[in-house]
C-alpha cells in the first residue's frame, strides 16, 4: 500500500477539502445577523411606546394583540442573541484548538462547547487559569442574557384602565331625565309641584358644595370613568360647566323589571356601575351691576337706597330684615328674561358704608352636542337652576307675593362671603349655584335607558421601568455586536469548517483513523495526559485558495501502525507537490 494511503482520504485530502472564504462574506453575514437583532430591538422599543403612549386605552382584541407581538417579538429576540451565541462559539472553538494541542477528551469537550454542562466539565478537568476564566466569563454571559431578557416582561405591564372606557360599541346607554327637576330625594311627601322643585332646586345648588369644582381645562375627556372623587362642575372667570355622564345598562337582567347596570371588567354581572364622561355639555353665566347702598346698610330697614350716578338716590324694597353680616338673594319667579333666564338681585349687608346691592341676569344654556330629545334639558328647568340661589318654594314667606322668594346666606358661608361691589365675582358666584343645580340634577334625577354607545372597560400598557427596558435592549444589541466583531476578526485569521455535522466529520476523520488502527482507543479517549494531542490546522495545498482542514496529531516518534511520523511529514510533502504538478 502506498504511504499516501496511510493518511488521505480517497479525494487525496486528509480531512476536509475547503476553499477560502471572500472576507467580506463573512463580514456580511455577521453583520446581517446583528441587524436582524437591532431590527427586533428597534420594533420592541417602538411597539412599547406606541401602545403605552400613543394609545390610552385598549380593548380586548388589542391588548390580545399586543401581547402576541411583544411575545413574538421577545422570542424572536431570544433566537437572534442565542444564534449570535452559537455562532460565536461555533468559531471560537475552531480557533482555540487551533491555538495548543489538546487530549482528544479535551476536544471533545471544547467541540461541544454549546452546552454549558460541556463548559463546565471542561473548566473542571483543566488547571490552565485561563480556561478557568474563559468557562466562568462564558457561563455569566449566558446567564446574563437569560436574566434580561426574563427581567424584560418584568418591566411593562397591562393593566385595567382606570381613567377612560372604550365608548365605540353601539348599545344601551341611561342618562338623567332633565325634564323637571325631581323632588323625591328631597321631599317625601306631596307631589312634584312647582313649589317643591323650587325648594328642591335650592338643595341641590347648596348641595353641589360636597362635590369638587375644577377649572375647565380639566374637563375629562370623552369616555373618562368619573367616580363621586372628581370634580362634577367646571368653572373659569366668565362660565361653569357641568359635562353630562352617561352608564352602561342591561335592561332587566334579574326579572324584577329595574334597570341593573352592568360594567365589562366583572364578567358582566348585574350592580357594577360605570359611569363616564360625554361631549354633552351645559353653561351657565352671569352678568352683574352694582351699586353701594347709601341707607338701611344695617339690614334692619324694610328699604334701602342706593348711591346712583346721576339720577340721585333710588329706593329698593326688602322682603325681609335679614341683619347685618348676610347677603339676601331676591327673585321675582314671574318674571323672565328669556329661556333659562332668570334676573337675581342680592343685598349685601355688612354695615353702614359696607354694603352692596346687586342686579344681575343668570342663564343657564341649551344642552351643547346633544343629538337626541332625550339629550335636552327643559326650559323649565333651566329657568328654576338659573333663579335657584334665591328660590324657597314651599317655604316662602313673604307678606306681599309669593312670586317674590328670597335666601338668606349668613357672611360666614360659601354664598353669603361679602364681595364688596365686585360685579364679576358676584357673577361667578351666582353661575356657580346654578351649574350646581344643574350638577346634583343630574345626579339624582332617575336615568332614562335609549341608545348609545354602551361604556365597556378598556385596558393599559404600563411601562413601570423605562430606563430598565432601555438599559437591557441597549446592552443586548451592543453586547452581540461586539460578539459579532470578536467573530469576524477570529473568521479572518483562521479557515472554520462549513457544512455541518458532515463537514465537521471530515475534519476529525485523522483522529477516526488514528482510533481505528489503535489497541489503545478506549484510553486515549478518556485520558488527559501527553499522549494523543490534538491540534486543529489548515493546511494549504497547492491549488490557491484550497484549504486541506485537519486535526493533526503532535509527533510522539512512531504511530502505532509503526510508520515513523518523520515519514508521514515527507509524504505529506510529496503529495503536496504532486497535487501543485
Amino acid at each position: 500500500m502506498p504511504f499516501a494511503g496511510l493518511f488521505a482520504g480517497h479525494d487525496g485530502f486528509r480531512g476536509l477539502k475547503a476553499r477560502r472564504r471572500s472576507r467580506w462574506r463573512i463580514y456580511l453575514g455577521i453583520l446581517t445577523g446583528w441587524t436582524i437583532t437591532l431590527a427586533i430591538v428597534l420594533i420592541m422599543f417602538a411597539n412599547l411606546y406606541f401602545y403605552s403612549e400613543m394609545m390610552e386605552i385598549l380593548s380586548h382584541e388589542t391588548k390580545r394583540q399586543v401581547n402576541t407581538i411583544v411575545m413574538a417579538l421577545s422570542l424572536a429576540l431570544s433566537v437572534t442573541v442565542l444564534k449570535g451565541l452559537n455562532d460565536f462559539v461555533a468559531t471560537v472553538r475552531w480557533w482555540i484548538l487551533s491555538r495548543r494541542h489538546h487530549s482528544l477528551r479535551k476536544v471533545g469537550l471544547i467541540l461541544q462547547a454549546e452546552s454549558v454542562s460541556r463548559v463546565i466539565l471542561l473548566a473542571v478537568k483543566t488547571r490552565r487559569l485561563t480556561v478557568h476564566l474563559a468557562a466562568c466569563l462564558w457561563i455569566i454571559l449566558i446567564l446574563m442574557v437569560q436574566v434580561a431578557l426574563a427581567l424584560l416582561g418584568l418591566c411593562f405591564s397591562i393593566e385595567n384602565q382606570t381613567a377612560l372606557a372604550l365608548v365605540v360599541q353601539p348599545g344601551r346607554v341611561s342618562v338623567p331625565d332633565m325634564s323637571s327637576i325631581q323632588t323625591t330625594k328631597i321631599i317625601q311627601n306631596g307631589p312634584s309641584s312647582v313649589a317643591a322643585q323650587e325648594y328642591t332646586a335650592n338643595s341641590y345648588g347648596q348641595i353641589s358644595l360636597a362635590f369638587e369644582t375644577d377649572t375647565t381645562d380639566r374637563i375629562p375627556e370623552i369616555g373618562g370613568i368619573w367616580t363621586p372623587s372628581d370634580p362634577l362642575m367646571f368653572c373659569n372667570a366668565d362660565h361653569c360647566k357641568y359635562i353630562f355622564h352617561e352608564k352602561s345598562v342591561h335592561l332587566d337582567t334579574d326579572g324584577d323589571g329595574d334597570i341593573d347596570y352592568v360594567d365589562g371588567d366583572d364578567g358582566g354581572n348585574a350592580g357594577s356601575l360605570m359611569v363616564v364622561a360625554t361631549n354633552r355639555s351645559l353653561n351657565s353665566t352671569a352678568t352683574c351691576r352694582s351699586w353701594r347702598v347709601t341707607s338701611g346698610g344695617d339690614g334692619a330697614q324694610d328699604s334701602i337706597s342706593l348711591e346712583t350716578s346721576g339720577d340721585g338716590p333710588r329706593d329698593v324694597l326688602l322682603p325681609v330684615r335679614g341683619g347685618v353680616n348676610q347677603t339676601t338673594f331676591m327673585t321675582n319667579t314671574s318674571q323672565s328674561c328669556g329661556g333659562g333666564c332668570a334676573t337675581v338681585s342680592a343685598f349685601e349687608a355688612a354695615g353702614p358704608g359696607q354694603s352692596w346691592f346687586y342686579a344681575c341676569n343668570v342663564t343657564v344654556s341649551r344642552v351643547g352636542n346633544g343629538t337626541l330629545p332625550e339629550h335636552e334639558a327643559s326650559v323649565e328647568l333651566r329657568s328654576m337652576a338659573a333663579a335657584s340661589i334665591a328660590l324657597q318654594g314651599s317655604g316662602v314667606s313673604s307678606l306681599d307675593s309669593d312670586d317674590i322668594q328670597y335666601q338668606v346666606y349668613p357672611a360666614e358661608s360659601v354664598f353669603g362671603l361679602p364681595i364688596k361691589g365686585l360685579n364679576d365675582s358676584m357673577a361667578m358666584l351666582m353661575a356657580r349655584f346654578a351649574i350646581g343645580t344643574v350638577a346634583i340634577c343630574g345626579q339624582s334625577n332617575e336615568p332614562i335607558v335609549i341608545d348609545g354607545f354602551a361604556p365597556v372597560k378598556g385596558f393599559q400598557l404600563v411601562i413601570d421601568h423605562w430606563d430598565y427596558i432601555y438599559m437591557i435592549l441597549v446592552s443586548i444589541a451592543l453586547g452581540q455586536f461586539v460578539l459579532a466583531v470578536a467573530t469576524a476578526c477570529i473568521s479572518g485569521r483562521i479557515e472554520i469548517p462549513e457544512g455541518g455535522p458532515i463537514a465537521m466529520a471530515q475534519v476529525l476523520r485523522p483522529i477516526a483513523q488514528r482510533l481505528k488502527s489503535s489497541d489503545k482507543a478506549d484510553t486515549m479517549l478518556s485520558s488527559d495526559g501527553p499522549s494523543g494531542m490534538w491540534i486543529y490546522k489548515a493546511v494549504e495545498t497547492g491549488e490557491k485558495g484550497v484549504y486541506d482542514l485537519l486535526m493533526e496529531e503532535r509527533a510522539t516518534g512512531y504511530s502505532t501502525d509503526g510508520v515513523s511520523v518523520e515519514m508521514q511529514r515527507l509524504q505529506t510533502l510529496n503529495f503536496q507537490s504532486q497535487l501543485a504538478s
